[in-house]
């Protein structure tokens, strides 16, 4: 699955799909872009997993789901939509602080911290979005450290109340990640720790990213462009956004095929009219498999059909 980002602008059958509504007043697709509007499924996620008829039909549920449109989503629990709206609250102050604060929170081993809007380029062209990134943040004597594992280090957080919601955020969405993994392989008729094995004491990376109003870009990138289209690293990505509507995905389709660990997928055919706009919806993630997953279909049941 490859996406783009516009300028802001019963007991045994699967978890029942909510009725998730849209949120109120928030934007359509952004102006310039020919799209389909999508209509994504959405799931909700047992508190824990074990190998029951249930989990196994819910965690087939879940590989179709992306086999068929590249991308799902699954229901916020209270506890999650209170850490998402905290993290999001922090993230509005710390990007609203002045350029030189935000400037001075850059890490060279952990690659963490703050990037400037068209600091980031996506097949050689400036992207939109400001970022902060936190990668794996681990004290300076870990023996990781002391030996310059890249990305593994202090995160150069601006301040305590930026460092504690993200980091109750992120081990949050590392508790949904398992419990996705652990479905996935249910649904693949895997052996248990196919997938999990590679995450224990997992190397989680948090984006979080604001993108500029469209009079208010960079003037280094393409109109109406955030972030030129690409694929996401890791297993999985887990994403929640706000109000305003962004995101557009590209669903496996029969005549495209490329390997995007063999050569870049940056770029890939961003102006044609096959994505799919996900519109803002009220209390969801929304997931889709990263690099990792698309290489391990070779080895795992074909688990996208790209």
């Amino acid at each position: 699955m490859v996406r783009k980002m516009a300028s802001a602008a019963a007991a045994v059958a699967p978890a029942p799909q909510p009725h998730i509504p849209t949120i109120l007043n928030a934007s359509g697709p952004p102006p310039g872009h020919s799209v389909t509007v999508g209509n994504l499924q959405t799931f909700i996620l047992p508190d824990k997993v074990s190998d029951t008829e249930a989990n196994r039909k819910l965690g087939k549920a879940l590989v179709e789901a992306w086999q068929k449109d590249g991308i799902l989503q699954i229901s916020m629990t209270p506890e999650q939509h209170s850490l998402y709206k905290s993290a999001n609250y922090a993230s509005r102050r710390f990007f609203g602080k002045p350029y030189a604060q935000k400037a001075a929170c850059v890490d060279s081993q952990t690659y963490s911290g703050y990037i400037a809007s068209g600091e980031e380029l996506t097949d050689g062209i400036a992207d939109y979005s400001e970022i902060f990134t936190v990668t794996k943040d681990l004290e300076l004597d870990e023996p990781r450290v002391v030996a310059k594992w890249p990305c593994h280090g202090r995160c150069p957080w601006p301040d305590y109340e930026m460092q504690n919601p993200m980091q109750r955020y992120m081990q949050s969405l590392g508790g949904v990640g398992e419990t996705l993994l652990q479905l996935t392989e249910l649904g693949l008729g895997v052996p248990e720790g196919s997938l999990t094995n590679y995450t224990q004491d997992g190397w989680h990376h948090l984006r979080i990213l604001r993108f500029p109003a469209i009079n208010k870009t960079n003037g280094k990138g393409k109109e109406g462009r955030g972030i030129g289209s690409h694929t996401d690293y890791g297993l999985l990505v887990i994403a929640a956004a706000d109000d305003v509507g962004a995101l557009m995905i590209r669903p496996p389709y029969s005549d495209e095929n490329f390997a995007n660990w063999e050569s870049s997928a940056a770029g890939f055919r961003e102006d044609d009219e096959r994505w799919v706009f996900v519109p803002p919806a009220e209390n969801v993630f929304t997931v889709f498999p990263g690099k990792f997953a698309l290489l391990a279909q070779t080895n795992l049941a074909n688990l996208l059909l790209v």
